[in-house]
């Protein structure tokens, strides 16, 4: 018996390490495996379970038949570019499995040009405790020649949890030698399998992102990264970006750029839709940065941003999300808290010009004897939410005290937690003693006045 242990990623799913118990020849890959013939170069396996999404019949449920089905499958992308520092010691080899199993879907991905950015993401996804998801689906070029069937290509989604990496892939399919035997067909994709029963492909474009959502305040700038890798292009392949904006069903483009990949008089042609925003051509050209800027950000700039780049047969998007943030103004309605004639006295807390909606509003009190502040529920009352022209927000709390809850030395604080600011912000009042009223010290010093003025008269 032999006991292996692998991460088991699958879609929507948490990944974990499994303990695999086998009686049988087959070994399960592990996450990360070191290739036996670049262990010097320093080139790592990622082996990850993913899904294999086709298009369903029926109605999405309404004749009984799911819009999309789902397979189990493995995405081996081989040969990764490592950082010096990671230990051969902790990984081993990935071993197909000795016995092909043609109901098996395998895919060996080569990655070497391309290479995937920000690798090392993927290794120390489970160490990190980061969930990492998986999708493949068949992938047909544009302009393809009519009825050509090879290569067979795919598109792969890899996505890791909290961000920090994001992956669309197209992955070729490669030739195999079929001197020696037939070879041995997979069922559901009607493709040969190499003589260890998995589908021999290798990378040859990619679409990826390194922030999957964004946060920027009104007026600020925002920054939205995308970027694209792919095999050495012919000459003058054309090569075309664009960005466009989603939200709440609606869409718009937001800048489009056409350029050849080798230099020319003409230069790549730019339009823009927003104002503001720009994407380096040069960048985009020389290094496959397509990130886009968006300087001087309103409300209406918030949504899904969609980066999709293609070249030659292959295209490819990622998708972030830009959050457009306003931090409230938060102030009180008075400078001191005095009662007079023992009435009660109304405070009000104003929250100004946030954004989003999402705003919290409490009041607290402590006075002199308390060891914990109390939380002010009763004879609070909101206002309703007032809309700016800028579309932000402002809404005020209102607070009834009574002399004999709130005696001097007491202190009232108003506490606001909304998503832009990093911790919430207070204002607070302390209740001071009444002076002695104004008019009867006024009356006393007239009368003092009189008396004296009339014994010196006398």
């Amino acid at each position: 018996m032999t006991i292996f242990w692998t991460l088991v990623t699958y879609a929507n799913i948490p990944a974990r390490y499994d303990l695999f118990l086998s009686h049988t020849s087959f070994s399960p890959p592990p996450l990360l495996s070191l290739s036996p013939s670049l262990l010097g170069q320093g080139g790592a396996d990622v082996v990850l379970s993913c899904s294999l999404v086709e298009e369903g019949s029926g109605m999405g449920g309404m004749g009984g038949g799911a819009l999309f089905s789902r397979t189990p499958a493995t995405l081996v992308l081989r040969d990764l570019a490592v950082t010096p520092d990671l230990s051969p010691d902790t990984l081993t080899p990935f071993n197909p499995p000795s016995v092909p199993d043609p109901d098996s879907i395998i895919l060996e991905a080569k990655v070497e040009s391309p290479e995937i950015p920000e690798a090392d993401l993927l290794l120390h996804a489970d160490c990190n405790e980061q969930e990492v998801t998986c999708e493949i689906s068949r992938y047909f070029p544009r302009n393809a020649k009519e009825g050509s069937t090879e290569p067979a290509y795919f598109i792969g989604s890899l996505q890791i949890e909290g961000g920090g990496l994001s992956l669309t892939l197209i992955l070729q399919t490669l030739p195999l030698d079929q001197s020696d035997r037939p070879a041995l067909m997979q069922r559901k994709l009607e493709l040969p399998l190499s003589q260890s029963g998995t589908l021999l492909t290798e990378v040859v474009f990619l679409v990826f992102s390194r922030s999957e959502s964004h946060s920027a305040p009104i007026g600020g700038v925002a920054l939205l990264d995308c970027g694209f890798r792919q095999q050495d292009p012919p000459p003058g392949l054309e090569l075309g970006l664009e960005w466009r904006l989603q939200h709440r069903g609606s869409g718009r483009k937001v800048l489009e750029i056409s350029a050849g990949q080798t230099e020319t008089e003409e230069g790549p042609a730019v339009h823009v839709e927003r104002e503001g925003s720009s994407v380096d051509a040069a960048l985009l050209v020389g290094q496959g940065n397509a990130s886009l800027t968006l300087a001087r950000l309103k409300v209406s700039d918030e949504g899904t941003y969609i980066c999709t780049v293609s070249t030659g047969l292959y295209q490819a998007q990622q998708v972030i999300q830009l959050h457009v943030t306003q931090p409230p103004h938060v102030s009180l309605s008075e400078e001191k808290l005095v009662f007079r004639d023992e009435l009660p006295q109304k405070l009000s807390c104003h929250c100004k010009n946030y954004y989003p909606l999402d705003v919290q509003m409490e009041w607290f009190s402590v006075s002199s004897t308390d060891s914990e502040p109390s939380v002010l529920s009763d004879q609070v009352s909101l206002s309703s939410h007032r809309q700016h022209s800028d579309r932000t927000m402002s809404i005020s709390s209102h607070l009834t005290l009574h002399p004999s809850t709130f005696p001097p030395g007491t202190t009232v604080t108003c506490r606001v937690t909304h998503p832009a600011l990093d911790t919430p912000l207070s204002l607070s009042l302390t209740v001071e003693t009444p002076e002695p009223d104004s008019y009867w010290m006024v009356l006393g010093f007239l009368v003092i006045t009189v008396l004296f003025f009339y014994q010196v008269m006398k």
